[in-house]
Protein backbone atom coordinates (compact mmCIF):
# COMPACT_ATOMS: atom_id res chain seq x y z
CA UNK A 1 0.00 0.00 0.00
CA UNK A 2 0.88 3.53 -0.82
CA UNK A 3 1.36 6.32 1.67
CA UNK A 4 -1.34 7.92 2.38
CA UNK A 5 -3.79 5.13 0.81
CA UNK A 6 -6.91 4.37 3.27
CA UNK A 7 -6.35 1.14 4.66
CA UNK A 8 -8.80 -1.85 4.81
CA UNK A 9 -11.32 -0.81 8.07
CA UNK A 10 -14.55 -0.77 7.99
CA UNK A 11 -15.24 2.57 9.52
CA UNK A 12 -13.53 4.23 6.82
CA UNK A 13 -15.68 6.12 4.49
CA UNK A 14 -14.51 4.13 1.34
CA UNK A 15 -15.05 0.82 2.99
CA UNK A 16 -18.88 2.00 3.80
CA UNK A 17 -19.00 2.86 0.10
CA UNK A 18 -17.88 -0.07 -1.31
CA UNK A 19 -20.59 -2.18 0.97
CA UNK A 20 -23.14 -0.01 -0.79
CA UNK A 21 -21.76 -0.63 -4.48
CA UNK A 22 -22.13 -4.02 -3.96
CA UNK A 23 -25.75 -4.52 -2.85
CA UNK A 24 -26.43 -2.02 -5.87
CA UNK A 25 -24.67 -4.51 -7.87
CA UNK A 26 -26.77 -7.28 -6.12
CA UNK A 27 -30.13 -5.38 -6.79
CA UNK A 28 -29.24 -4.38 -10.21
CA UNK A 29 -28.46 -8.11 -11.15
CA UNK A 30 -31.68 -9.26 -9.20
CA UNK A 31 -33.73 -6.30 -11.53
CA UNK A 32 -32.33 -7.38 -14.96
CA UNK A 33 -33.66 -11.02 -14.16
CA UNK A 34 -30.06 -12.36 -14.08
CA UNK A 35 -30.18 -16.29 -14.05
CA UNK A 36 -26.44 -17.28 -13.86
CA UNK A 37 -26.82 -20.03 -12.35
CA UNK A 38 -30.08 -22.17 -13.90
CA UNK A 39 -29.81 -25.91 -15.79
CA UNK A 40 -30.57 -25.39 -19.67
CA UNK A 41 -34.18 -26.50 -20.47
CA UNK A 42 -32.27 -29.39 -22.56
CA UNK A 43 -29.25 -30.26 -23.80
CA UNK A 44 -28.27 -31.44 -27.58
CA UNK A 45 -25.42 -33.40 -28.84
CA UNK A 46 -22.36 -34.33 -27.37
CA UNK A 47 -18.48 -35.04 -27.56
CA UNK A 48 -17.82 -37.16 -30.96
CA UNK A 49 -17.82 -37.51 -34.60
CA UNK A 50 -21.10 -39.59 -34.83
CA UNK A 51 -24.50 -38.30 -35.50
CA UNK A 52 -25.46 -35.85 -32.62
CA UNK A 53 -21.83 -35.54 -31.77
CA UNK A 54 -19.76 -32.50 -32.43
CA UNK A 55 -16.23 -31.54 -31.67
CA UNK A 56 -16.19 -27.92 -30.69
CA UNK A 57 -18.76 -26.44 -32.76
CA UNK A 58 -18.94 -22.69 -33.44
CA UNK A 59 -22.24 -21.66 -35.74
CA UNK A 60 -25.57 -22.57 -35.94
CA UNK A 61 -28.19 -21.51 -37.73
CA UNK A 62 -32.36 -21.88 -37.74
CA UNK A 63 -34.08 -23.21 -40.81
CA UNK A 64 -38.06 -21.84 -40.26
CA UNK A 65 -39.47 -24.04 -43.00
CA UNK A 66 -38.57 -27.27 -41.83
CA UNK A 67 -38.03 -26.26 -37.66
CA UNK A 68 -34.46 -27.54 -37.93
CA UNK A 69 -30.74 -25.92 -37.26
CA UNK A 70 -27.51 -26.40 -38.93
CA UNK A 71 -24.36 -26.63 -36.78
CA UNK A 72 -20.90 -26.40 -38.37
CA UNK A 73 -18.09 -27.47 -35.76
CA UNK A 74 -14.37 -27.62 -36.25
CA UNK A 75 -14.24 -31.24 -38.10
CA UNK A 76 -15.69 -28.97 -41.31
CA UNK A 77 -18.75 -30.83 -40.58
CA UNK A 78 -22.36 -29.01 -41.49
CA UNK A 79 -24.49 -31.50 -39.09
CA UNK A 80 -28.00 -31.04 -39.91
CA UNK A 81 -30.67 -31.61 -36.81
CA UNK A 82 -34.64 -31.98 -35.70
CA UNK A 83 -36.87 -29.42 -32.84
CA UNK A 84 -35.19 -31.99 -30.74
CA UNK A 85 -31.70 -32.37 -31.15
CA UNK A 86 -31.47 -35.01 -33.14
CA UNK A 87 -29.76 -36.22 -36.57
CA UNK A 88 -31.09 -36.03 -39.55
CA UNK A 89 -27.90 -36.02 -42.26
CA UNK A 90 -24.38 -34.07 -42.31
CA UNK A 91 -21.95 -33.15 -45.15
CA UNK A 92 -17.89 -32.04 -44.69
CA UNK A 93 -16.86 -29.35 -46.75
CA UNK A 94 -14.85 -29.66 -49.47
CA UNK A 95 -11.45 -28.17 -48.05
CA UNK A 96 -10.60 -28.00 -44.23
CA UNK A 97 -6.94 -28.62 -43.67
CA UNK A 98 -6.31 -24.80 -43.76
CA UNK A 99 -8.89 -24.11 -41.35
CA UNK A 100 -12.49 -24.51 -40.45
CA UNK A 101 -16.14 -22.47 -41.22
CA UNK A 102 -17.20 -20.32 -38.33
CA UNK A 103 -20.36 -19.09 -39.99
CA UNK A 104 -23.58 -20.40 -41.26
CA UNK A 105 -26.74 -18.99 -42.20
CA UNK A 106 -30.22 -20.36 -43.93
CA UNK A 107 -31.31 -17.80 -46.49
CA UNK A 108 -34.77 -17.16 -47.41
CA UNK A 109 -34.46 -19.71 -50.48
CA UNK A 110 -33.79 -22.28 -47.42
CA UNK A 111 -30.34 -22.84 -48.49
CA UNK A 112 -27.46 -23.04 -46.51
CA UNK A 113 -24.90 -20.93 -46.44
CA UNK A 114 -21.81 -20.96 -45.15
CA UNK A 115 -18.79 -19.15 -44.46
CA UNK A 116 -15.96 -21.20 -45.22
CA UNK A 117 -13.63 -18.50 -44.12
CA UNK A 118 -9.80 -20.12 -43.96
CA UNK A 119 -10.66 -20.51 -48.14
CA UNK A 120 -12.24 -17.33 -48.17
CA UNK A 121 -15.25 -17.81 -49.93
CA UNK A 122 -19.10 -18.50 -49.56
CA UNK A 123 -20.41 -21.69 -50.33
CA UNK A 124 -24.30 -22.49 -50.94
CA UNK A 125 -26.11 -26.09 -50.15
CA UNK A 126 -29.06 -27.47 -50.08
CA UNK A 127 -30.49 -28.23 -46.95
CA UNK A 128 -29.84 -31.90 -48.14
CA UNK A 129 -25.99 -31.17 -48.61
CA UNK A 130 -25.84 -30.54 -52.71
CA UNK A 131 -23.26 -27.60 -53.22
CA UNK A 132 -24.89 -25.35 -55.53
CA UNK A 133 -22.70 -22.36 -55.62
CA UNK A 134 -19.58 -20.99 -54.25
CA UNK A 135 -18.23 -17.55 -55.13
CA UNK A 136 -15.11 -15.74 -53.55
CA UNK A 137 -11.56 -16.12 -53.64
CA UNK A 138 -8.38 -14.41 -51.57
CA UNK A 139 -7.71 -10.64 -51.69
CA UNK A 140 -9.12 -7.51 -50.21
CA UNK A 141 -10.76 -5.97 -53.72
CA UNK A 142 -14.94 -5.90 -54.40
CA UNK A 143 -16.10 -9.94 -53.97
CA UNK A 144 -12.67 -10.98 -52.72
CA UNK A 145 -12.33 -11.93 -49.14
CA UNK A 146 -10.12 -12.23 -46.25
CA UNK A 147 -11.65 -14.57 -43.80
CA UNK A 148 -15.35 -14.34 -44.10
CA UNK A 149 -17.42 -14.65 -41.11
CA UNK A 150 -21.25 -14.59 -41.75
CA UNK A 151 -24.17 -14.20 -43.90
CA UNK A 152 -27.17 -12.11 -43.58
CA UNK A 153 -30.01 -10.88 -45.60
CA UNK A 154 -32.37 -8.31 -46.52
CA UNK A 155 -35.57 -7.78 -47.59
CA UNK A 156 -34.53 -6.81 -51.29
CA UNK A 157 -32.95 -10.07 -52.07
CA UNK A 158 -29.42 -8.79 -50.96
CA UNK A 159 -26.96 -10.86 -49.51
CA UNK A 160 -24.34 -9.16 -46.40
CA UNK A 161 -20.98 -10.78 -45.64
CA UNK A 162 -18.90 -9.37 -42.89
CA UNK A 163 -15.36 -10.77 -43.15
CA UNK A 164 -12.28 -9.75 -40.93
CA UNK A 165 -8.23 -10.09 -41.19
CA UNK A 166 -7.11 -6.36 -41.78
CA UNK A 167 -10.10 -6.46 -44.26
CA UNK A 168 -12.49 -5.89 -41.55
CA UNK A 169 -15.54 -4.63 -43.37
CA UNK A 170 -19.32 -6.00 -44.92
CA UNK A 171 -19.76 -6.36 -48.93
CA UNK A 172 -23.21 -6.53 -49.81
CA UNK A 173 -23.98 -8.59 -53.09
CA UNK A 174 -27.24 -9.39 -54.91
CA UNK A 175 -29.24 -12.61 -54.78
CA UNK A 176 -26.54 -13.95 -57.44
CA UNK A 177 -23.03 -13.00 -55.96
CA UNK A 178 -22.59 -9.68 -57.95
CA UNK A 179 -21.22 -7.32 -55.46
CA UNK A 180 -23.06 -4.01 -55.26
CA UNK A 181 -21.34 -2.28 -52.66
CA UNK A 182 -19.06 -2.30 -49.11
CA UNK A 183 -19.35 -1.02 -45.21
CA UNK A 184 -16.66 0.00 -42.89
CA UNK A 185 -13.12 -0.54 -42.71
CA UNK A 186 -10.65 -1.95 -40.14
CA UNK A 187 -10.00 0.66 -36.93
CA UNK A 188 -11.69 1.13 -33.76
CA UNK A 189 -13.77 4.76 -34.76
CA UNK A 190 -17.65 4.60 -35.12
CA UNK A 191 -18.42 2.71 -38.52
CA UNK A 192 -15.19 1.05 -38.24
CA UNK A 193 -15.26 -2.87 -37.24
CA UNK A 194 -12.10 -4.88 -35.67
CA UNK A 195 -13.66 -8.85 -36.42
CA UNK A 196 -17.22 -8.72 -37.63
CA UNK A 197 -17.85 -12.15 -36.58
CA UNK A 198 -21.47 -12.18 -36.75
CA UNK A 199 -24.72 -10.75 -38.39
CA UNK A 200 -28.31 -9.74 -38.71
CA UNK A 201 -30.70 -7.52 -39.99
CA UNK A 202 -34.27 -6.49 -38.94
CA UNK A 203 -36.56 -4.21 -40.52
CA UNK A 204 -33.83 -2.24 -42.74
CA UNK A 205 -31.58 -2.21 -39.56
CA UNK A 206 -28.09 -3.80 -39.84
CA UNK A 207 -26.49 -4.93 -36.70
CA UNK A 208 -22.60 -6.32 -35.89
CA UNK A 209 -21.26 -8.03 -33.30
CA UNK A 210 -18.30 -5.72 -33.42
CA UNK A 211 -16.32 -8.58 -31.72
CA UNK A 212 -12.78 -7.50 -31.01
CA UNK A 213 -14.12 -3.19 -30.38
CA UNK A 214 -16.38 -5.05 -28.13
CA UNK A 215 -19.67 -3.85 -28.98
CA UNK A 216 -22.53 -4.13 -31.35
CA UNK A 217 -22.36 -1.57 -34.44
CA UNK A 218 -25.60 -0.57 -35.98
CA UNK A 219 -26.19 0.98 -39.40
CA UNK A 220 -28.66 1.17 -41.91
CA UNK A 221 -28.52 -1.41 -44.59
CA UNK A 222 -27.74 1.32 -47.25
CA UNK A 223 -24.36 1.54 -45.07
CA UNK A 224 -25.18 4.74 -42.70
CA UNK A 225 -23.71 4.77 -39.47
CA UNK A 226 -26.42 4.97 -36.68
CA UNK A 227 -24.81 3.95 -33.15
CA UNK A 228 -22.86 1.63 -30.54
CA UNK A 229 -24.23 -0.47 -28.28
CA UNK A 230 -21.86 -1.39 -25.29
CA UNK A 231 -18.32 -0.87 -24.30
CA UNK A 232 -15.65 -4.06 -22.87
CA UNK A 233 -16.62 -4.86 -19.37
CA UNK A 234 -18.65 -7.97 -17.51
CA UNK A 235 -20.68 -5.46 -16.07
CA UNK A 236 -24.86 -5.64 -17.27
CA UNK A 237 -24.59 -4.04 -21.38
CA UNK A 238 -20.53 -4.52 -21.32
CA UNK A 239 -19.29 -7.04 -23.90
CA UNK A 240 -15.99 -9.32 -23.96
CA UNK A 241 -15.54 -10.45 -27.17
CA UNK A 242 -19.00 -11.06 -28.91
CA UNK A 243 -19.23 -13.71 -31.18
CA UNK A 244 -22.99 -14.26 -31.90
CA UNK A 245 -25.72 -12.41 -32.32
CA UNK A 246 -29.33 -13.12 -33.28
CA UNK A 247 -33.08 -11.34 -32.41
CA UNK A 248 -35.60 -13.00 -30.48
CA UNK A 249 -39.33 -12.72 -30.68
CA UNK A 250 -39.85 -9.74 -28.32
CA UNK A 251 -37.27 -7.55 -30.81
CA UNK A 252 -34.35 -7.55 -28.33
CA UNK A 253 -30.61 -8.81 -29.52
CA UNK A 254 -29.61 -11.80 -27.97
CA UNK A 255 -25.46 -11.73 -27.93
CA UNK A 256 -23.46 -14.51 -27.24
CA UNK A 257 -20.58 -13.29 -25.44
CA UNK A 258 -17.11 -15.59 -25.94
CA UNK A 259 -14.74 -13.58 -23.45
CA UNK A 260 -17.56 -13.41 -20.85
CA UNK A 261 -19.00 -16.87 -21.21
CA UNK A 262 -22.69 -15.81 -21.02
CA UNK A 263 -25.66 -14.48 -23.38
CA UNK A 264 -26.47 -11.49 -22.68
CA UNK A 265 -30.20 -10.10 -23.83
CA UNK A 266 -30.30 -5.79 -24.73
CA UNK A 267 -32.29 -3.15 -25.95
CA UNK A 268 -31.91 -2.78 -29.56
CA UNK A 269 -31.99 0.83 -29.60
CA UNK A 270 -30.49 1.94 -25.89
CA UNK A 271 -28.33 -1.16 -25.25
CA UNK A 272 -29.58 -1.61 -21.73
CA UNK A 273 -29.04 -5.13 -20.58
CA UNK A 274 -32.52 -6.75 -19.93
CA UNK A 275 -30.91 -10.45 -19.06
CA UNK A 276 -28.03 -12.72 -18.18
CA UNK A 277 -27.39 -16.27 -18.56
CA UNK A 278 -24.51 -18.86 -18.14
CA UNK A 279 -21.43 -18.30 -16.34
CA UNK A 280 -17.29 -19.95 -16.70
CA UNK A 281 -17.46 -23.83 -16.74
CA UNK A 282 -18.45 -27.32 -17.17
CA UNK A 283 -21.67 -27.89 -15.54
CA UNK A 284 -25.29 -27.47 -16.98
CA UNK A 285 -25.69 -23.18 -16.82
CA UNK A 286 -22.22 -22.83 -17.43
CA UNK A 287 -20.52 -21.83 -20.65
CA UNK A 288 -16.83 -22.50 -22.23
CA UNK A 289 -16.08 -20.42 -25.27
CA UNK A 290 -19.60 -20.02 -26.73
CA UNK A 291 -19.58 -18.78 -30.28
CA UNK A 292 -23.40 -18.43 -31.21
CA UNK A 293 -26.94 -18.72 -30.53
CA UNK A 294 -30.29 -19.38 -32.76
CA UNK A 295 -33.93 -18.88 -31.74
CA UNK A 296 -36.62 -20.65 -32.97
CA UNK A 297 -40.05 -20.17 -33.42
CA UNK A 298 -41.01 -21.64 -30.71
CA UNK A 299 -39.17 -19.07 -28.71
CA UNK A 300 -36.28 -21.15 -27.54
CA UNK A 301 -32.65 -19.91 -27.69
CA UNK A 302 -29.80 -22.80 -28.55
CA UNK A 303 -26.48 -21.75 -27.33
CA UNK A 304 -23.50 -23.53 -29.11
CA UNK A 305 -21.53 -24.09 -26.01
CA UNK A 306 -18.39 -24.96 -27.90
CA UNK A 307 -15.88 -25.86 -25.46
CA UNK A 308 -18.16 -27.83 -23.71
CA UNK A 309 -18.86 -29.47 -27.12
CA UNK A 310 -23.03 -29.08 -26.40
CA UNK A 311 -26.31 -27.09 -27.45
CA UNK A 312 -27.61 -25.96 -24.42
CA UNK A 313 -31.71 -24.58 -24.62
CA UNK A 314 -33.39 -22.48 -23.02
CA UNK A 315 -37.08 -22.02 -22.91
Amino acid sequence: MRSGEAKNNSNHPLASWRSWVGVLGVLAFTLLGCDRGSAPDAVWLETGVGPSQVIYPRAIAYAPADDSFFVVDRRARVQHIDSNGAFLNDWIMPEQRFGKPTGISVGPDGNVYVADTHYNRIVVYSPDGRELMTWGHEGTGDAQFIWPTDIAFDDKGRIFVSEYGDNDRIQVFDAKGNFLFKIGSFGQADGQFSRPQSIIIDDGTLYVADTCNHRIAVFTTDGQFLRNLGSVGDAPGQFRFPYGLVMNPAGHLVVTEFGNNRVQWIDKTTGQSLKLWGSPGRDLGQLAYPWATAIDKHGRTVIVDAGNNRLQVLR
